[in-house]
């Protein structure tokens, strides 16, 4: 998708206030402000999902919810909060969809409005553009996505769609069929289970849409430099009770990039239908996704010890003119609720994805002194991978004396299975300011057929117990996964296995909540992450040792602030990474090396005051390698994590013309390490994007359009990677895109 879907403020306002999965919420007492009338506003049905919220300037007014059974109350995605960027929550893995105020982690769940206001082109330039701790490990300049979050890498295949790992695209994922965004910072094997790759940095989750009320919306988009888009989004339901709904996203967009001799061509299609009766919950849906790149801009590995050259023209482009990526996802998904009573309900949901690709690439240069001077080659691969994951489970709730329990036990399994081919070509000298071009590849140095090249398999099982004391002012979370890894790899000739892997380790965690008033909470938690046991490298003395899934520890601590209109977050957080080191003397391989990341997190979102609004926050953060191969660099910064980052969005809506809204943003990271004896570095960043949109009506029908330009100054600047890699920043870019409902 190009751009995303928009609508004029006035539906936006009515539709935040429902669910977007249409189902009762708990009894709650919700506030917020009043907020200024948009000049157009859609009639509603009678039958439509009714506000959860009411605004009353100046007061709080609680608004109460008829009673719902204790699967329906963690079903319903949470209301958006005021200004409807974010929402008042969102899911916690095995715990199921929880206030913020009343979750011990560090959670922040953006909505469709914010991916719409972004006119967003993947999940990833979403988090990237709004949460402080988030930034691009690998540009949208590329054919993937890749994410740091709390300073460490997160691959886009590590990301849940609907709570199930195993499910996206590898490479990007488009936001058209996205409802929320969900981003719960630091490890999460307790509550999500073990991610593909292990990551640990963060979790993300993304909730596909449902029908909450009858709508059309068309939107046309532009991108600079001459990127043209389309979409459809069409929102039914059906039946006496509207207990059936049917959900159509569908668009295509394609041309040329910013970046020199790069363009795409994307297309989405998705179908998402829900059942919502009594006591029974059900959906499912089908998504298909084919993206198209030509020239795909990769980045640069610096040599050991030289200087890392200034920053290149975002523009200048070292792929050939030869170089493509082609990749083509299809998912389906259907998940089913029962409810055996109001407080016992069984769940169970199933999906698969089939992904292919074919590309030829640079697979990333590597730079040769501070000149500018670079080493690249051309490789041609092709391959796919295919996945089923599922979970089941039960969720109970009942009182022991004065104390209340919410029990879960759940199972989760993931079989993910991949195929590679490959062909590599010979090396190339040329520069990252002035690129040498290629009329072909020439000739082939090496090459395997596309043959099956590995298999994951996750098991787990996970029990939680949230005890709840005092009406609630007191929680405390206890719990505990299983979870057994088994990873093969095969040669992609004969098909025979070559390494095999078949470990289990158990997480558990514990975390206390304090609200001793309605507006703050308070909160420690101790969680684990758990990512598959290394293989000890060739120079080992012990090569063919086998190590159990390794635990990444965090304690966390912090406070959260819901003065009804104006929310914030504060955490304080430890997490400590093993790692794998040689032992100068024996050369054992052991994992008594330690990457610690201390931070502070300030998130802020919600209204200032009447017609202000601000998404956006800072991260302070200390990443150290405390314990290296010889000792030769403890104390040392970690690689690709910088020591300050912050976002900060501001929207004003223009008093003296209604519908109009200004809006901001700024982005700032400071220098980064991108080698572990801390002599390579790169400069610290800024950019600064400014936009606009209007609300109004044309010819009887709700009309937005919206204008951004992003990268205002047109900066240089490197961005670097956990893993040492640098990846220039996007230049100036112009956004517009119209959207009308019917």
């Amino acid at each position: 998708m190009l751009l995303a879907t928009t609508s004029s403020l006035a539906q936006q306002s009515d539709r935040q206030t429902s669910t977007a999965s249409g189902q009762p919420l708990p009894p709650v007492t919700v506030s917020a402000p009043e907020r200024r009338a948009a000049p157009v506003r859609r009639h509603r049905s009678s039958n439509s999902p009714r506000s959860a919220t009411t605004r009353q300037a100046g007061r709080r007014e609680s608004t109460p919810i008829a009673p719902a059974t204790l699967g329906a109350q963690r079903a319903a995605l949470p209301v958006p909060f005021v200004g409807g960027q974010v929402a008042r929550g969102g899911q916690v893995g095995l715990l199921g969809n929880k206030d913020y105020m009343d979750t011990p982690y560090s959670l922040t769940s953006y909505t469709e409005k914010t991916i719409r206001d972004q006119q967003a082109t993947s999940v990833a330039e979403v988090l990237t553009n709004s949460d402080p701790s988030v930034r691009a490990a690998i540009g949208s300049s590329n054919r993937y996505d890749a994410l740091t979050i709390r300073g460490f890498r997160v691959e886009n295949s590590e990301i849940a769609l609907n709570g199930l790992y195993g499910l996206v695209p590898a490479y990007r994922i488009n936001p058209a069929p996205i409802e929320r965004i969900e981003l719960l910072k630091g490890p999460a094997a307790f509550l999500n289970g073990m991610a593909p790759s292990g990551s640990i940095g963060g979790s993300v989750n993304v909730v596909t849409k449902r029908a909450s009320e009858d709508f059309t919306r068309l939107t046309a988009g532009y991108m600079s430099n001459a990127r043209f888009g389309t979409e459809v989004d069409v929102a039914r339901r059906y039946g006496e009770q509207r207990e059936w709904g049917v959900r159509f996203n569908g668009g295509i967009d394609g041309g040329n990039t910013t970046i020199d001799r790069q363009s795409v061509r994307d297309g989405i299609g998705s179908l998402g239908v829900d059942y919502r009766g009594e006591r029974f919950r059900w959906s499912a849906d089908i998504i298909y996704q084919d993206d198209w790149m030509k020239a795909a801009a990769r980045g640069y590995t610096p040599v050991t010890g030289i200087a890392v050259p200034n920053a290149p023209d975002p523009r200048i482009n070292l792929a050939q003119p030869f170089d493509y990526a082609r990749a083509k996802s299809l998912t389906g998904l259907t998940r089913a609720e029962y409810d055996l009573s109001n407080n016992v309900t069984v769940f169970g949901a199933i999906g698969g994805n089939q992904f292919s690709f074919d590309k030829r690439e640079a697979p990333g240069a590597t730079l040769l002194n501070t000149a500018g001077d670079a080493l690249s080659t051309s490789r041609f691969q092709t391959g796919k991978s295919e996945s089923v994951s599922g979970e089941a489970g039960v969720r109970a709730r009942f009182d022991t004396g004065t104390i209340s329990h919410e029990v879960v036990v759940s199972g989760s399994a993931l079989n993910h299975t991949d195929w590679l081919g490959q062909t590599n070509y010979g090396n190339y000298l040329t520069k990252i300011y002035t690129p040498t071009i290629l009329a072909s590849p020439g000739a082939a140095v090496s090459s395997f057929p596309e043959g099956k090249s590995a298999f994951l398999g996750l098991r787990s099982v996970g029990v939680a117990d949230t005890l709840s004391m005092m009406s609630g002012m007191l929680q405390v979370i206890v719990g505990a996964r299983q979870q057994r890894v088994i990873a093969n790899d095969y040669d992609t000739v004969s098909g025979l296995e070559t390494t095999h892997y078949d470990q289990s380790a158990t997480s558990p965690s514990v975390a206390l909540l304090v609200r001793p008033i309605r507006e703050v909470s308070f909160y420690a938690s101790y969680i684990e992450g758990l990512t598959p046991g290394p293989t000890p490298p060739s120079g080992a003395a012990n090569t063919n040792a086998v190590f159990a899934p390794f635990k990444t520890k965090q304690y966390e601590v912090g406070t959260k602030l819901d003065l009804g209109r104006f929310g914030a977050s504060l955490a304080a957080f430890q997490i400590s990474l093993p790692s794998g080191v040689i032992d100068p003397i024996t050369k054992i391989y052991s994992l008594d090396g330690e990457q610690r990341n201390r931070g502070i997190e300030l998130n802020t979102f919600g209204e200032v005051t009447t017609g202000l609004r601000v998404l956006g926050g800072v991260t302070y953060l200390d990443a150290r390698l405390t314990k290296t191969d010889g000792h030769l660099h403890d104390g040392n910064h970690a690689i690709g994590a910088p020591g300050w980052q912050s976002n900060l969005g501001i929207e004003w809506d223009a008093p003296f013309l209604p519908g109009l809204t200004a809006t901001a943003r700024t982005i700032y990271t400071s220098r980064a390490y991108v080698s572990a004896d801390n002599i390579q570095s790169v400069p610290a960043w800024i950019t600064f994007d400014v936009g606009a949109r209007y609300a109004t009506s044309l010819a009887g029908r709700p009309t937005t359009f919206r204008a951004a330009v992003t990268n205002l100054f047109d900066n240089r600047y490197w961005i670097g990677n956990p893993t040492g890699y640098v990846i220039s920043g996007m230049p100036r870019t112009l956004w517009l895109s119209m959207s009308v409902d019917f």
